[in-house]
């Protein structure tokens, strides 16, 4: 059915493209410039491409059915809710109990009690250094 539908719409394009182009002379063409030449254009490249499509499927049909080899199963494909199995186990109900249980431990345990932080040594003051001078060069 994709076949035929690609390569209907193909020859409707190239029709339509026809009727807009209407037969007219060559020098008919001349002068109506690219804002009349462009449409039609467009509507034959559309068409050829919606041929070319309906070809290669119905190419394709051809080889699957020759080789036994069909890329096009209905009859297997399935939504992703419907018989599908868990992939994991995982029950995000049992996972947030257990976390309540773990915080509510947590918040139920004293906490040690912590010894004083030594204080910090101070930095020894730093020798006040002569500006350089230049930029990148060492002043000699």
């Amino acid at each position: 059915m994709k076949t035929v539908t690609w390569i209907a719409c193909g020859i409707g394009l190239n029709i339509a493209a026809a009727a807009l182009h209407g037969g007219s002379a060559p020098q008919a063409i001349m002068t109506t410039g690219l804002a009349g030449t462009l449409p039609k254009l467009l509507l034959v490249a559309a068409g050829n491409i919606c041929i070319w499509r309906g070809l290669r499927s119905a190419v394709g049909d051809l080889w699957g059915v020759a080789t036994g080899k069909s890329y096009r199963k209905p009859e297997e494909r399935r939504r992703l809710g419907e018989d599908a199995e868990p992939v994991s186990d995982f029950d995000a109900d049992e996972a947030f109990a257990r976390y309540m249980e773990q915080k509510k431990a947590r918040e139920a345990e004293p906490e040690p009690d912590s010894a004083p932080r030594p204080i910090a040594a101070r930095p020894s003051p730093r020798t006040p250094q002569t500006p350089q001078r230049g930029f990148g060069r060492k002043a000699v």
